[in-house]
């Protein structure tokens, strides 16, 4: 799955917020910023699927923005 993030610095932390889930978090160095932010999405993803209705079906698609967010010269 791929996320669409912005990384902003605060002070003297790097602040990681996923702009789909709002989920967000941060570290001292990007890389740990965005770490601890899969970490959070992973978590964030496991209780929306425990809360599921039970029996539904549940589907993963894959969508294609990349290539918008590379023209618009967003994506590192």
């Amino acid at each position: 799955m791929k996320a669409v993030i912005s990384v902003t610095k605060e002070g003297k932390f790097y602040v990681a917020s996923d702009l789909v889930t709002h989920v967000a978090d941060q570290g001292l160095t990007e890389k740990i910023a965005l770490a601890n932010l899969k970490k959070g999405l992973e978590e964030h993803y496991q209780i929306l699927m425990e809360m599921a209705p039970k029996g539904s079906k549940m589907s993963l698609i894959e969508i294609e923005v990349e290539s918008f967010a590379k023209a618009t010269g967003s994506v590192s």
